[in-house]
């Protein structure tokens, strides 16, 4: 095989496939698990978040071969991250971890045709948010465990499995940070590989994702002079700033060249799957300036500090310095005056720093033998693959700093992108085959 292009091969076996009774009992299991309004910014507050873990705790209690279903202590109450442990026969073996977060971003209720959190079944179709990112998965793990479970009742793994369902990874890992800082990680003998969640795909291929984007927020300060709106006041502010977010746009329309798409497109999931990792994106996120007189504005005030943000995802094949070096560059030559105190500045959002360094996972099979079997599993389930950069961020960035082998990887194939978007949904078939496709893939992995 040729590392980093579409694997094939000649010994075609299909994915297990779910069927009859045992299909719509899973199915049921997703819609309840869809309900839960796990909506990161509101569920330790609203109590979703401990009904979801204590939903997820039950089921992985009736899977027979999983064991210390637990709540990791390290998490708080209200944002629980829920394990649970298939036994191997040698516990010395880096494990095998699949990685999940059952958080989901919010529903504008306005722009959805259908109930957002109902698990709605329509047209061949389950509808709600979280059914692609990826409550999916979740449940994915869960029944495919369940299967093998009930195929080879007495087939135990070499190594232990660990499943990990976390909070917060919508709005910046909170969860997985606590795992990673819990007494469980810090005991265990090592992870081989751990998979997390990746995309659909909109053709007949699976996509998995062999690193990220780094995710770098930043506030940009500019400072002028003040005085009355009637006067020519030079080099303000507003001016500087401006000039700097013209500097951004340049760069951005640069990067967004790359992707051969035309300027008027809207950055559509389903053009931006196949390059978007490939490129930086830069977006501005918040404008603000102005003199603020109680509930308003003064209009005739020339402000003397005005400020905007960036979200930036820096793609690996640029340095995080050279992202750096532009944005010192750009703020330099946009002060005006800067022993006068016309200046512009930068600095990373507090929390959100993005790392300075990328890390990916390695796509040789002769340095990395996991992602071997990981090709030869989908291939000799007859299923082709296309290793990628993700475009957004995920717990696996954590895992992958530190040094752990990390693949981001949803079953979704032939399906259209709906994550974040409205009318999120997946196709009934979609769920099913995923199931399958994790029944060959964990039996293969766990006994690597």
């Amino acid at each position: 095989m040729v590392e980093g292009t579409t694997t094939k091969t000649a010994r075609l076996n299909k994915v297990y496939t779910t069927t009859g009774a045992e299909a719509e009992t899973a199915i049921r299991r997703f819609q309840e698990f869809i309900k839960f309004e796990t909506v990161s910014a509101t569920a330790p507050s609203t109590g979703a978040y401990k009904q979801c873990a204590e939903f997820l705790k039950k089921e992985l209690e009736n899977v027979s071969v999983l064991s210390d279903v637990h709540y990791l202590e390290e998490a708080p109450d209200h944002s629980p991250v829920v394990v649970a442990k298939w036994k191997g026969r040698d516990d010395k073996l880096p494990i095998l971890l699949l990685n999940s977060h059952y958080d989901v971003v919010p529903a504008d209720i306005s722009n959805w045709t259908v109930p957002a959190f109902d698990g709605l079944r329509k047209g061949g179709k389950i509808y709600g948010r979280g059914t692609q990112d990826m409550k999916c998965v979740c449940m994915q793990y869960i029944e495919a465990i369940r299967t093998i479970s009930k195929l080879h009742p007495d087939w135990q793994p070499e190594r232990d499995i660990y499943l990990t369902f976390v909070p917060d990874e919508e709005i910046g890992g909170s969860g997985m940070a606590a795992f990673l800082e819990s007494k469980l990680y810090k005991n265990l003998p090592g992870i081989g590989i751990a998979l997390d969640e990746g995309l659909a795909s909109t053709t007949n291929t699976f996509d998995v994702f062999y690193g990220e984007r780094l995710p770098w927020w930043v506030d940009v300060t500019a400072e002028g002079p003040t005085g009355h709106g009637s006067r020519f006041i030079e080099n303000t502010a507003v001016e500087q700033l401006l000039e700097m977010t013209q500097k951004a746009l340049a760069f951005r329309k640069g990067q967004k060249d790359l992707l051969e798409m035309k300027h008027d497109e809207n950055c559509a999931h389903a053009v931006a799957r196949k390059k978007l990792g490939d490129v930086t994106s830069l977006n501005i996120t918040t404008l603000q300036a102005g003199v603020e007189v109680g509930d308003t504005y003064a209009y005739n005030v020339v402000p003397s500090i005005a400020r905007c943000s960036f979200d930036i995802r820096i793609s690996p094949h640029m340095p995080p310095s050279e992202m750096k070096s532009l944005l010192d560059v750009w703020c330099q030559e946009c002060s005006k005056n800067t022993a006068g105190g016309s200046k512009v500045t930068w600095k990373h959002v507090d929390g959100m720093e993005g790392g300075d360094k990328h890390a990916t996972t390695e796509t040789d099979r002769k340095v990395n033998p996991w992602y071997g079997v990981f090709c030869d599993s989908l291939a000799n389930m007859g299923c082709e693959i296309v290793p990628q950069v993700f475009p957004a961020a995920t717990d696996s960035r954590f895992l992958r700093a530190l040094g752990v082998r990390a693949l981001g990887f949803s079953p979704m194939r032939n399906t259209e992108i709906m994550l974040h978007e409205h009318d999120e949904y997946i196709p009934e078939s979609t769920f099913l085959e995923g199931i399958g496709v994790y029944v060959g893939l964990i039996q293969d992995l766990r006994q690597s």
